[in-house]
Order: C-alpha cells, then sequence, then structure tokens
C-alpha cells in the first residue's frame, strides 16, 4: 500500500488542479434557448458535404460526456462531485428543452471512469466504448489521462470531437485540425500570454533572466521564452534544463545546485519557471534559499496547493511570496459575472436548488467529504453549452467537414467557464481572460493571488 500513495496521492492532485481549472459560469437572459454563438463561422460551410457525421440523425446527435469517478481517489481528496449525470442532465435538457440544435436533441451517454494508471475503467476504455459501441459524434467533459492516450484515441484515431481541459498543443498537432478543442488553455500558450504580459508591462525591465525548465519542457525555452526575451532586450542568464524521472527528483535536486551556482555570478534575479514538476515545492524551497531576492515566474498554477500547504503550517518566509503567473478571473469575480449567473440560473430553475458561492461547501458526504456542487454545475455547463453554441453555429448539415470550418472561422465564442474566448484556425484552446497575479500569503487563511494588472482579452489583442 504504501508504494501506491504518493503516485495515487499525485494523481490525484492532479485531478483537482483539472477540476479547478474548470469552474465555469452565465447570462441573466431567462430564456431556455442556448447561448446565440457569437462567431461569425454560421455562414461559411455552404459548399459542404450534405451528409451527416458519425453519431447525427435527423432527429438526434448522439454524445459522451465523461465524469470521474470519485470513489477511487476520494481517499486522496477533500472534495467529491456526486451524481454528476444528473448534472450534467440538466444542461443537456436546458438545450434540448429550448429546441435542441436545429431541431435535434442532444442524445447523452455518461461514462465514469478511474483516472489513476493501471485501473479499469480508463480514459481509453471511455474512448472505445463511445466511439465504437455508440458511435457518438463528440465526447467532451473532465477526461483526465495525462499521457494523452485517451484524448488521441478520441480525435486523431476514431476523428470524433473532443471537448476537454488539460489539452496540449503536442496532443492538439497530432490529432485533425479543430476536432480537439479545450475551453481553457494550453501549457504552451499560457508561457506565450505571460511573456506577451510580462513585455507589456515592462516587468523584466533592468533585470538578469534565466529559465528552469525540465527535459520534457525543454521546447518551451527554444520556441517562446528566448525569443520573446530577446525582443524584450533583457540581460540573459544561463538557462537550465534539469531531469526529472517519476517522482525521483534527487538527480535533478543536484543538478539544480550547480545551475545555482552559477546564477549568483551571472548576478541573475529573474527567473522562469517551465514546467508543472519544476514548480514543486522541493525545487522552489531550494532556489529561495539559495536566491532569496529572486523573482520567480511560473507557466502553470499547478504549484498554489503547496503554497497553501505552506502558509497553514506556518513557513515564514513562505517561497511562492510573489511568485508570478498568467491567470483569469478569480473564483469570486466570475462568480459576480454573467456567466457564472446563467450557469446557476439555469440548474436552480431546473432543480430548486441554490448554487452554493465559491470556495461554500453546505453539504458533506456520509464519509466526511465536503462535496463540490459548484464545481460540478460549472464544469456542467461549460462542456454542454460549448458544444451546443458550437454546433448551433454549424447549421443543420452537422458532420467533422463542416464543424471544423466553423472552429476555424468561429472568432469570439461564449464558453461559459470565462469571460472573454475565442476559437480560429490552429488556436483550439479558447481562453483567453488573463492577467498577471502574484501569490500572497498574506491574503485570506491560506493566500491567494493578487492582482498585479488588469485582465485584458489578449485573443482580441492578438488579432489587432
Amino acid at each position: 500500500m504504501r508504494a501506491r500513495r504518493a503516485p495515487l496521492r499525485a494523481v490525484a492532485a492532479m485531478v483537482a488542479v483539472v477540476l479547478v481549472a474548470g469552474s465555469c459560469g452565465g447570462d441573466d437572459d431567462t430564456t431556455a434557448a442556448p447561448p446565440e454563438p457569437t462567431g461569425t463561422a454560421g455562414g461559411r460551410v455552404d459548399g459542404a458535404p450534405e451528409e451527416l457525421g458519425e453519431g447525427v440523425t435527423a432527429d438526434a446527435v448522439k454524445v459522451a460526456f465523461s465524469l470521474v469517478d470519485f470513489d477511487c481517489i476520494k481517499d486522496y481528496v477533500d472534495e467529491i462531485r456526486v451524481d454528476q449525470d444528473e448534472t450534467f442532465q440538466v444542461f443537456v435538457d436546458h438545450v434540448n428543452d429550448g429546441g435542441g440544435i436545429h431541431g435535434r436533441q442532444i442524445e447523452p451517454v455518461y461514462y465514469t471512469y478511474c483516472p489513476v494508471p493501471g485501473t479499469e475503467p480508463s480514459g481509453l476504455t471511455v474512448c472505445t466504448a463511445a466511439t465504437e459501441d455508440e458511435n457518438v459524434f463528440a465526447v467532451a467533459g473532465v477526461f483526465v489521462d495525462f499521457s494523452g492516450d485517451a484524448q488521441l484515441c478520441v480525435a486523431r484515431d476514431h476523428e470524433r470531437v473532443l471537448i476537454a481541459y488539460e489539452i496540449t498543443q503536442a496532443w492538439i498537432d497530432q490529432a485533425p485540425p479543430g476536432l480537439m478543442l479545450t475551453p481553457g488553455v494550453t501549457a504552451e500558450r499560457r508561457i506565450e500570454v505571460l511573456m506577451s504580459l510580462l513585455k507589456s508591462e515592462g516587468t523584466l525591465e533592468g533585470r538578469t533572466v534565466a529559465a528552469l525548465a525540465e527535459t520534457t519542457t525543454e521546447s518551451r525555452i527554444a520556441e517562446v521564452i528566448e525569443p520573446a526575451l530577446a525582443e524584450m532586450g533583457v540581460e540573459r542568464g544561463s538557462d537550465a534544463i534539469v531531469t526529472i524521472t517519476g517522482t525521483d527528483t534527487s538527480a535533478a535536486q543536484a543538478q539544480l545546485d550547480s545551475f545555482l551556482e552559477l546564477w549568483k555570478g551571472e548576478g541573475v534575479d529573474a527567473i522562469i519557471l517551465a514546467g508543472l514538476a519544476i514548480s514543486n515545492k522541493q525545487f522552489i524551497e531550494k532556489i529561495k534559499a539559495e536566491l532569496p531576492d529572486v523573482l520567480l515566474l511560473a507557466d502553470n498554477t499547478s504549484w498554489l496547493g503547496s503554497a497553501r500547504d505552506l502558509v497553514e503550517t506556518g513557513v515564514e518566509p513562505n517561497p511562492y511570496d510573489g511568485i508570478l503567473t498568467a491567470i483569469g478571473e478569480t473564483l469570486e469575480e466570475h462568480a459576480r459575472g454573467p456567466e457564472a449567473q446563467e450557469c446557476d440560473r439555469i440548474y436552480t430553475d431546473a432543480t430548486g436548488e441554490p448554487v452554493p458561492p465559491p470556495g461554500e461547501f453546505p453539504d458533506v458526504s456520509a464519509d466526511g467529504h465536503r462535496i463540490d456542487l459548484r464545481g460540478a454545475v460549472h464544469d456542467a455547463c461549460t462542456y454542454v453549452l460549448m458544444f451546443a453554441t458550437i454546433a448551433e453555429a454549424v447549421g443543420p448539415n452537422l458532420n467533422n467537414d463542416t464543424w471544423v470550418e466553423t472552429v476555424d472561422n468561429f472568432g469570439p465564442i461564449r464558453v461559459m467557464q470565462t469571460k472573454y474566448a475565442s476559437l480560429r484556425a490552429g488556436k483550439y484552446d479558447a481562453n483567453d481572460t488573463f492577467r498577471l497575479a502574484a501569490f500572497d500569503p498574506t491574503i485570506g487563511d491560506t493566500g491567494d493571488f493578487r492582482a498585479v494588472t488588469e485582465l485584458r482579452d489578449v485573443g482580441a489583442e492578438a488579432q489587432s
């Protein structure tokens, strides 16, 4: 049992990151129709083939929704979700009761799987069952397979639409264009956004900057970080690549020791962190112990739990204090916005049950787990309405060709998880809502992000 505990905790922690990333929201409109598409795609598919796609009939479109089995990870998480299929069905019914998608009803198929490697049913099981047995047009939901095998099984191997979080650009590039989408942002584009925000704010002016990456994220330095820093004209220190094998970080720690000595001599006072593992506290603590005044900048937010753990255990100074990253709306900001409010309204109108505010868990399971109703509602709202919005824009002739043509020409799109979003050819991660933010251990009981800049629509800026 001891041999399984660390990997399971790591998987559970990563699943939690995916679930937090998926919190979404809505509009005060009281009609039952799905949101109108905001792009220009609807008129661009006149010459497409007239045959209907897999899983599409004159009256229905079959969609699989994937759900995490919390029973298999509940020993390693504080919050769980229950009755997830019923929550998704609320939003499926909302679309169907409003006339469906060009008269077609969404015909849902629900699959629950365990995200722990080596267990069944797995994400791959969901892929084969949904595509080969049920012949669905699309798969959407919390689809966790950090190898990418299950995601590629859907979009590349079976050429079905996939909408999920934690999608990488590398996977998107292996699938047919336009079939693998995320309401969120790829890790590769997040670092581009971060570098763009740093440039516009002049954050690195007068600093000597190095980058620290893992072997699996080394390409981000050459492809994004180095060109961006060259454009800013900042002084450069030596870039570091460390080798992390599974949960063994001993080699990486030794490699980092050498680079820390080098950075001291070079006067490095800012380090850009590229990768999830390199942001773990054993590396951050070592860096800040040797370079206490260095500015850290991260291309992810997976370290937030570690930062908060150190606050709760009374570690001062907190090594994560002041670390900069690119994030979107806070949960509280999103809760006040029209996207979140519409999702809450749809759910409450259907069930009579209010959606709790962010951070509140009024219900607890029999075994003492907090029940994450808000997260479950907002994930379901995002996935169902994103699919419906794109499919509605396609028009009555729904197949892979018309779907891709629509996505490639969509432009701004209403995605319930975020304030600003867009899709276009080559950009299949929708989220465009970002600002610079820094971790502040003095906020609340466990620390939180402090806004450094105002929210920006980085998609619109990129197109201007």
